[in-house]
C-alpha cells in the first residue's frame, strides 16, 4: 500500500500486478526428468539475498547518545546467560555483563538474548558488542551527533526526487546522481478513455500546471494523498521547533534565501499540491460512493469539483525498470479529483499558513485560503473515492476518510482558531469507531487521526481540546510501550502483521511516542521511540541497516526507477538516507516474495534486491516519518545533558 502498487492487496496481485510494479520474474521450468521445479537464475538471486549472511548479534549500527540506554541482541538457543562485553577499537573493555535470556522470538523464528546496559557515557567510535560463543555486532558509536548526519541525509532524499528540476552534482553529494530534469514541464489535462475496470472517462475542459514536486517511490507517479502525510512530517518537524535546518545547512538549491532548509524543501512539495486543485467553475468526472464489486454498473459523474483536489498525476502507463526520470516520455494525465486528496490539501495547506505566518505572508495566506476551499468542497462532495482502477499509477484508495475528515478540521482549528473548526473537531471525532487511536494503529495515508491529535495535542486553542488531545495521546503512547515486553527485539511494536512498508510503521510510532515525549517528559515515550529508531538503523533480525549509508550493513539495492545499480549496470546505487520499505508477511505480491513466503517470519520476510518493490521500495512517506525521528532523535534534551 505504500509502493508502485499503493495499496494493492492479496486479492488483487496478479500477473498485471507484476508486469506494473517490478521486473517479471523468470518462469520455474520443469526438470527435464524428475519433474522437480528448477529455479532461475533471477530466482536464485532472490533467495541468496533473502538467505544473505547475518551476524547474530545485532545492535544499532550507527550509535546511541552518551548515557541513553543500549540495548542488544544475541541470536542463539543457549539458555543460560552468557558474557558480553563492549570493546573499543584498541581492545579496551568499556562496558560489560551477562546477557538476560528471553526466549523464542515469534518475529524471527529464533530464540534470542537481551543486553542492556546505560554505562555507555563516555563518546567513542568503532565500539563493537561481543557476546561469548555467539559472535559480534557491527560497530557503533557514542556520540552526542550520533543522529546529525542520519537527519540531513534522511531530508536531502527529497532533494534528490525532485520533478521537473535537474539534480546537480554539487547538491547531490555526487555526479553520479546528477541527472536531467525530469517531466520538466507539466501542464495536465484528466484522464479520458477506458480504465482498468471498463470504466468509460469523460475528458475534462481544463488544464492545471502541475510541474514540480517529489516524485513519490520507486515510479515516477506523484499523488496527493501520500504527500499530504510526507509534507505534514516535515512541517510538523519544523513546528515542533526542532533545531538544525537553519538556511545553509542542507545544500539545496535555495540555501542562501533566508529560510529554513526545511521549509524550502517542504514548499516544493507543498506547491505541487496547491497546483492539484480545480479552480471555480470546473466540472469533472468522479467515481461516488462504494464501488468495488459493482465495476459493470459503475459509471462517473461530471459534477462541479470546485475546489477540489485531484488525487494523482502521472503515466498512463507502468515505466519500466530501469528508467531515469527524463527519459520517461510516456503520457502523463490527472486523475480524477477525490474527497480525501481534497482533505489532505485542507489539512497541510492549514498547516502551511501557520507555519509560513511571519515567514512568507503571502504564501501563507494563499496556503490558508486553498485550505478552506478544500474543506468546503469535501463537506460538499464527502464521497467521491479512489480506487484500483488506472494504469501506470497505483490507487492510494480508502473509502473510509472519517479520519481525513478529523485531521483537516484538527489543523483548521488550530490555524484559525475559529470555533465553526472546533465544532468540526468534536462532531468527526465522534464519528471516528477508535478514540484515542488505537495501540496497534498509527497514521499512514489512510488513517490521519494520529496527525490530527498530534496537532491538537500541541496547538490547540482550547485548552480543554488541547488536554483531551494529550490524554488520547498518552493512552496510545502507553499502549505502545506496553507491547515492548512482548517483543524479543524490545521495540513498542508486537504483532504477527508487518505490514508492506513497515519501516514507516515503527517511524509513525515513533512520532507518535516522541511528540508524547515532548509534551510530558516522561522517558518510558523517549526510550520506546529510540529503540524504534535502533531497530531501523540494525537492531533486527535480518541484522541490517534499513538505511541506505547508515550503518556497516545497511541496504543498497532499493526497488527504483534509477537507483537501480545493485544489479543495473550504468545506474547508481542509492544516496545516503534512502530508507527501505522493510519486511511485510501480508502481502506477497512480487516475485520475491512469493520466492522466499514459505521461509521466512514476520520480521524476516525481506530481501535487498531491486525486483523487491513490496519489501525494498523507497516512498515519501516513510521517508518522512523517518526523517522526523532521526532530527528528534538528535534534538531531544539538548537544553539539560544531565540526569539522563
Amino acid at each position: 500500500m505504500f509502493t508502485s502498487c499503493k495499496a494493492s492487496l492479496t486479492a488483487i496481485v496478479s500477473a498485471l500486478v507484476l508486469a506494473a510494479c517490478a521486473t517479471p520474474p523468470e518462469p520455474v521450468v520443469e526438470g527435464a526428468e524428475s519433474g522437480d521445479p528448477v529455479i532461475t537464475p533471477r530466482q536464485q538471486e532472490y533467495l541468496d539475498a533473502f538467505n544473505a549472511p547475518r551476524g547474530a548479534v545485532r545492535a544499532t549500527q550507527t550509535g546511541i547518545r552518551p548515557g541513553y540506554t543500549f540495548v542488544g541482541i544475541a541470536e542463539t538457543d543457549r539458555t543460560e546467560a552468557l558474557n558480553w562485553r563492549i570493546i573499543a577499537p584498541n581492545g579496551e573493555t568499556v562496558a560489560d555483563g551477562q546477557t538476560i535470556p528471553y526466549g523464542y522470538h515469534d518475529g524471527s523464528g529464533a530464540h534470542v538474548q537481551l543486553i542492556v546496559t546505560d554505562a555507555l557515557r563516555t563518546p567513542a567510535t568503532g565500539l563493537v558488542l561481543d557476546v561469548e560463543g555467539v559472535g559480534k555486532s557491527h560497530p557503533f558509536a557514542v556520540s552526542e551527533d550520533v543522529f546529525k548526519q542520519l537527519k540531513y541525509d534522511t531530508l536531502h532524499y527529497f532533494y534528490h526526487n525532485r520533478a521537473g528540476v535537474p539534480i546537480e552534482a554539487r547538491y547531490a553529494g555526487g555526479k553520479q546522481w546528477a541527472r536531467p530534469a525530469g517531466h520538466q514541464i507539466e501542464v495536465l489535462t484528466c484522464f479520458a478513455g477506458t480504465d482498468t475496470r471498463g470504466v468509460e472517462w469523460p475528458a475534462c475542459d481544463y488544464k492545471l500546471d502541475v510541474s514540480g514536486g517529489w516524485y513519490d517511490a520507486g515510479d515516477h507517479g506523484k499523488y496527493v494523498v501520500n504527500s499530504g502525510i510526507s509534507v505534514w512530517s516535515l512541517l510538523n518537524a519544523y513546528e515542533r521547533g526542532t533545531d538544525g535546518f537553519e538556511d545553509g545547512t542542507v545544500n539545496i538549491p535555495e540555501s542562501g534565501n533566508g529560510v529554513s532548509d526545511l521549509l524550502d524543501e517542504a514548499r516544493v512539495n507543498l506547491d505541487y499540491m496547491l497546483s492539484m486543485q480545480a479552480p471555480e467553475g470546473a466540472e469533472a468526472a468522479v467515481l461516488r460512493g462504494q464501488v468495488n464489486g459493482q465495476w459493470e454498473t459503475a459509471s462517473p459523474d461530471v459534477i462541479d469539483v470546485s475546489g477540489m483536489v485531484h488525487h494523482k498525476s502521472g503515466d498512463t502507463v507502468w515505466a519500466r525498470f530501469p528508467l531515469m526520470p527524463h527519459e520517461n516520455t510516456a503520457n502523463r494525465v490527472l486523475f480524477a479529483p477525490s474527497t480525501a486528496a481534497t482533505l489532505h490539501v485542507a489539512a497541510v495547506g492549514a498547516q502551511c499558513a501557520r507555519v509560513f505566518n511571519g515567514i512568507d505572508d503571502v504564501y501563507a495566506t494563499k496556503c490558508l485560503a486553498a485550505a478552506k476551499r478544500a474543506f468546503a468542497a469535501a463537506k460538499r462532495v464527502p464521497d467521491a473515492y479512489a480506487y484500483d482502477n488506472f494504469p501506470g499509477t497505483g490507487p492510494y484508495g480508502a473509502t473510509d476518510i472519517r479520519g481525513e475528515f478529523y485531521w483537516a478540521a484538527a489543523e483548521l482549528y488550530a490555524a484559525t482558531g475559529d470555533a465553526a473548526y472546533a465544532e468540526d473537531v468534536k462532531t468527526y471525532q465522534a464519528a471516528l469507531d477508535q478514540w484515542p487511536v488505537s495501540g496497534r494503529q498509527q497514521p499512514y495515508w489512510g488513517d490521519t487521526t494520529g496527525l490530527g491529535v498530534l496537532t491538537l495535542a500541541r496547538l490547540a486553542p482550547d485548552p480543554a481540546i488541547r488536554q483531551e488531545a494529550v490524554g488520547a495521546l498518552r493512552q496510545t503512547a502507553d499502549a505502545y510501550i506496553a507491547q515492548t515486553r512482548f517483543e524479543g527485539y524490545q521495540i513498542p511494536m508486537n504483532r504477527g502483521v508487518w505490514p508492506w512498508g513497515s519501516i514507516g510503521t515503527l517511524a509513525s510510532r515513533g512520532m507518535m511516542l516522541g511528540t508524547a515525549y515532548d509534551l510530558t517528559g516522561d522517558v518510558r515515550y523517549r526510550d520506546g521511540a529510540l529503540s524504534l529508531l535502533d531497530y531501523i538503523l540494525g537492531r533486527n533480525p535480518r541484522d541490517i541497516s534499513y538505511v541506505s549509508g547508515h550503518g556497516e550493513n545497511a541496504f543498497k539495492a532499493p526497488h527504483h526507477r534509477h537507483w537501480a545499480g545493485a544489479r543495473h549496470e550504468g545506474y547508481p546505487l542509492p544516496p545516503p538516507g534512502a530508507v527501505s520499505g522493510g519486511p511485510n508477511n501480508t502481502d506477497p505480491a512480487g516475485p520475491v516474495s512469493r520466492m522466499i513466503f514459505d521461509q521466512c517470519h514476520a520480521q524476516t520476510c525481506y530481501a535487498d534486491h531491486v525486483d523487491a518493490f513490496e519489501l525494498n521500495e523507497v516512498a515519501i512517506n516513510w521517508q518522512a516519518a523517518t526523517f522526523w525521528l532521526a532530527a528528534w532523535a538528535d534534538d531531544i534534551d539538548r537544553a539539560d545533558q544531565t540526569g539522563r
